[in-house]
């Protein structure tokens, strides 16, 4: 990073610069405040990288008269889960709204005083009473997935990031003039600076019908549109806007040591510096309105499509086929089948020399409605056929793996309990649909999700 500043400015200040950016990162370790309860990390090892799970929250630190002198008025009105392929090809962000209804975990504070585990609570109750760690502890356990950093953007950093890139591009399908945010435009594209672009993204009655839904929708332009003028502006060739970029970005961070330095966030963005806009997805977790209470939500069972996804590295549910070239097999033969794969737990290993078959399998079977639980590579690779293990108490369920697998042998084996395993041989199996008796069609999600890309027409 050290170079990287001299380069662009062409003088020895930069070192200068260079430490006190690096200073201006709070460093915050949560790793002993989550304990050991965590989910562990699905990794592929037929991948040179690993997919990367960045928890991003922004932070409103509030001065209240009576405030936790601990947490003093902290807020999170803003969290996204941030997920990195491991080719480094997409990024995918996921939004949580704060106002959906969660339970929370038990969470110990950095004085380590502990807030006990809670029902049924809004999700950004979680950063208020114990900070980052309680929030990080509540997405691991509603989505599974292993966070791997987190960073808390302060507000005041983000509007000046704002100013440091000269403005982002908004637009409004109507005149707004909000009393309580003081957000004053006309109907039409703007280009926001300073307060008014603060004012834009976290406004909720100026804009829109006045839910967090529709903040989020409005969050989510705005940084596509902030995405899209970092890489048309050339900011790297610019040393004056850098600096002010810099110096803007790195006061207003704090994030766990693995990514509280400059040379870690050059390292990321070197890995991430050439994923296309387009390929840079938007979107809220699905949802619906919490039932007791209409102005709260709770997630759909559709969620949990979008976090396996996402947990296992593979494309959204919809994204594209998942049984590219398959057409729908037929059911085993004898009896009609009775599990759907739905309760079916499996483990995918590639048991072939062919790179990536136990992610592209895997990926298939979780679109047929699996539930895949790991992926790796077995003990060898020179499997001919694929077969499929079950438990013998499990044979219902290893008679419907089959029958995904047309081609797959179907063995007994007692030590392996509730989950099953596939190992994919070099046949190279393609998933078929399966029909389970007394059942709809589909397993897969019926649902569309509401995307939008960092490329995408900021009035569309």
């Amino acid at each position: 990073m050290v170079l990287g500043l001299l380069a662009v400015t062409g003088t020895a200040s930069a070192l200068v610069a260079y430490y006190r950016f690096n200073s201006n990162i709070t460093q915050e370790k949560v790793d002993d405040l989550l304990g050991s309860n965590r989910p562990s990390k699905v990794v592929n090892p037929d991948t040179p990288t690993e997919p990367e799970n960045i928890l991003l929250i922004g932070s409103d630190r509030r001065k209240l008269k009576f405030q936790n002198a601990l947490n003093a008025g902290q807020r999170s009105d803003t969290t996204i889960l941030l997920h990195l392929s491991a080719d480094r090809k997409s990024a995918v962000l996921v939004s949580i709204p704060r106002d959906t209804i969660v339970d929370v975990p038990r969470c110990t504070r950095r004085d380590g005083t502990s807030v006990p585990a809670r029902t049924a609570v809004m999700f950004n109750t979680a950063f208020s009473d114990a900070g980052a760690a309680c929030t990080i502890a509540t997405v691991e356990k509603l989505t599974k997935i292993r966070i791997d950093h987190h960073v808390v953007v302060d507000f005041g950093g983000f509007k000046d990031m704002v100013d440091a890139l000269g403005g982002v591009t908004v637009c409004l399908p109507q005149a707004v003039n909000d009393r309580e945010s003081h957000l004053v435009l006309s109907a039409g594209l703007h280009t926001v600076k300073g307060r008014t672009a603060l004012a834009y993204v976290r406004t909720r009655h100026g804009l829109g019908n006045g839910s967090d839904i529709s903040r989020i929708d409005r969050q989510q332009a705005f940084l596509g549109s902030m995405v899209e003028k970092v890489r048309s502006t050339g900011l790297l060739l610019r040393p004056d806007k850098l600096l002010r970029f810099l110096d803007a970005a790195t006061n207003s961070l704090t994030t766990d040591p693995g990514l509280g330095n400059l040379n870690a966030l050059r390292k990321l963005a070197t890995e991430v510096k050439d994923i296309d806009s387009r390929d840079v997805t938007f979107l809220t977790a699905p949802n619906e309105p919490y039932p007791p209470d209409h102005n709260r939500v709770q997630l759909k069972a559709s969620a949990g499509a979008v976090w396996n996804a996402l947990r296992f590295d593979q494309p959204l549910p919809g994204s594209r086929k998942a049984a590219t070239g398959a057409t729908p097999g037929p059911t085993a033969s004898g009896p009609p089948l009775v599990t759907p794969p739905e309760k079916v737990r499996v483990r995918v290993l590639n048991g072939s020399n062919a790179p990536g078959e136990a992610s592209r399998v895997a990926e298939e079977l979780t679109a047929e409605g699996f539930q895949v639980v790991g992926v790796g590579n077995a003990a060898r690779r020179d499997y001919p056929t694929t077969t499929v293990r079950h438990d013998p108490a499990y044979d219902e369920s290893g008679r419907t793996l089959g029958a995904a697998l047309p081609a797959s042998t179907v063995t007994s084996d007692s030590s392996l309990g509730s989950t099953l395993v596939v190992i994919v041989g070099a046949d190279a199996p393609q998933v078929a649909h399966v029909r389970v008796s007394g059942s709809t069609p589909s397993p897969t999600p019926t649902e569309t999700l509401r995307t939008r890309s960092a490329a995408q027409d900021v009035c569309g």
